[in-house]
């Protein structure tokens, strides 16, 4: 008890400096576990290896049932070809370069098999909170990146098992695989048919909830262990299975302080299971993390792109990805329970985790995402179409609404030009022959090229209100109406006092538009 005391006081600071020096909580957890353990060592303390590892398995059940409860596969619908061909080809690449990584670093067969599969997933935890914090969760890129996540998560619960099972024989392993499968199955059918049922039957209250979510992760976990799985593979499945809606929208508020609870406990116990790393582990970490990122990236972007996404979307997703997973360190538990791998690796992907997680808030920026996408080939060769335009309406910004705007300005015979920095959507744009200029909506120039000041509606759908309010100043002195996309109640005032006029979402910003073109912009063949 004294012990667990400790550890909780640890984390109470390591959460206390994470808000005062505005530094992600995860590594200062992990530093303080670390932390304890060297001065248990310094002081002869002898530390209960026992209840540090059941600290760190409890806190990641939860932390994986919590991951799964967010992975409903209802956000597949109508993506599920781009989702299957993203999440195997990542999966599979960045398995190989880890398992080839390892073998030109001199690792084992067993060891490089144990890395590979360990850099093969990404972070539900850390993409869940990113995408929650950003409100993009329901966004068509969010919508993908999850349904990978889920993809992931499958692959390696399988694998997991597998390895854990291999030096028990072929038979053994499929048998494992099998009850895996098996139990998978159970869920889907819970998450299908019992969950809808429950919620329409019953009107729980949120204790009712609560004890009910609970109920399922101890039934799931009982389940794994009855079939000889680990049963933090009960653990997943079990938040899969109450991932349906509105369930998971219910069960997520209540489980959100409980959660990061054990994120605490997991990651403060995790940090004194560790041992120092030597400069050579420093330096292989280095390494993997150096290959994860740029293969994750690279990749993610270029698939997703081929798959139908945009540039810019493809190459957040691939930023969003770039990061190990959870399931890698319980992967890594699992090898050394087994004996298949030692404390030292164990080290060395919590090592790679921790850092490619805390990575990841910096590297998914939007300007590094802008940054990146400048990179991509440019398409220009439709630009010049729009030289010699004045009385057109410029679109600031494809969106979500693009498709439905144009489509309507083309049957009603109106002169646009499409500005997006996307490369991807401007070469959509010039094979449809539509008038078109690659470039940042807020940047002058490329105002200047699309000729705004000379047109008769300006019409901003780019994701940054901020970045609307550039070409309102920008169109201030001219006698140009400007329409603005806008999320909140305080964006509508400040684009009113820039001059323009706000609507909020997308879809309803494109019909207003319309209207408004309607009665202000003749059709062609009325003239």
């Amino acid at each position: 008890m004294t012990a667990l005391a400790i550890l909780l006081l640890a984390a109470a600071i390591a959460f206390g400096l994470s808000k005062f020096l505005r530094l992600p909580a995860i590594p200062l957890l992990m530093l303080s576990g670390a932390a304890l353990s060297a001065l248990a060592s310094h002081r002869a303390i002898e530390v209960p290896q026992e209840l540090i590892s059941e600290m760190i398995q409890l806190g990641l059940a939860v932390l994986v049932f919590t991951a799964g409860v967010e992975l409903s596969p209802r956000r597949m619908r109508g993506r599920t070809r781009a989702i299957t061909i993203l999440a195997i080809t990542q999966f599979v690449t960045l398995g190989l370069c880890g398992v080839v990584t390892a073998l030109l670093l001199g690792y084992s067969g067993t060891t490089a098999l144990y890395l590979g599969c360990a850099l093969s997933a990404s972070s539900t935890l850390v993409v869940v909170r990113h995408l929650q914090q950003r409100r993009q969760m329901f966004e068509p890129y969010g919508r993908l990146v999850l349904g990978v996540l889920l993809l992931q998560d499958i692959f390696i619960v399988l694998i997991m098992v597998a390895l854990l099972k291999g030096p028990e024989g072929w038979l053994v392993v499929c048998n494992a695989v099998a009850n895996a499968i098996a139990l998978g199955i159970l869920a889907a059918a819970f998450h299908r048919w019992v969950v809808p049922f429950v919620v329409k039957r019953f009107k729980l209250d949120d204790e009712e909830l609560m004890l009910g979510a609970l109920a399922v992760l101890f039934a799931f976990s009982t389940m794994a262990y009855l079939l000889h799985l680990p049963y933090l593979v009960g653990a997943f499945f079990a938040g899969f299975a109450i991932s349906a809606f509105p369930m998971n929208g219910l069960v997520r508020g209540m489980l959100g302080s409980l959660s990061g609870f054990f994120l605490a406990l997991f990651f403060i116990s995790a940090g004194a299971f560790l041992t120092m790393p030597d400069l050579t582990m420093l330096q292989h970490s280095l390494v993997f993390i150096v290959v994860l990122i740029t293969v994750t990236v690279l990749l993610v972007a270029i698939v997703a792109e081929v798959v139908g996404y945009s540039s810019r979307a493809a190459v957040e997703t691939g930023l969003l990805l770039s990061q190990t997973s959870e399931f890698s360190l319980l992967l890594a538990l699992t090898g050394v329970a087994s004996g298949q791998i030692s404390d030292e690796l164990f080290s060395m992907i919590a090592l790679i985790t921790v850092s490619t997680m805390t990575l990841t808030p910096l590297l998914s920026r939007e300007s590094v995402a802008l940054r990146l996408v400048k990179w991509h080939p440019r398409y220009r060769s439709g630009e010049s179409a729009c030289e010699v335009m004045s009385g057109h309406v410029v679109l600031l910004g494809y969106g979500r609404a693009g498709p439905r705007t144009v489509h309507a300005l083309k049957e009603r015979g109106i002169e646009m030009v499409v500005v997006d920095e996307d490369a991807g959507v401007i070469r959509q744009l010039i094979a449809q022959g539509i008038p078109c200029v690659q470039g940042d909506g807020s940047d002058e120039q490329t105002l200047a090229r699309a000729h705004c000041r000379e047109a008769k509606v300006v019409f901003c759908s780019m994701r940054r209100t901020r970045d609307a309010q550039l070409a309102l100043s920008y169109l201030q002195d001219w006698p140009v109406e400007v329409i603005v996309r806008v999320f909140e109640t305080f964006e509508e005032e400040a684009v009113r006092a820039a001059g323009g006029h706000p609507v909020q979402t997308a879809y309803a910003a494109a019909a207003q538009f319309l209207e408004w073109t309607d009665v202000n912009l003749p059709r062609e063949n009325a003239e």
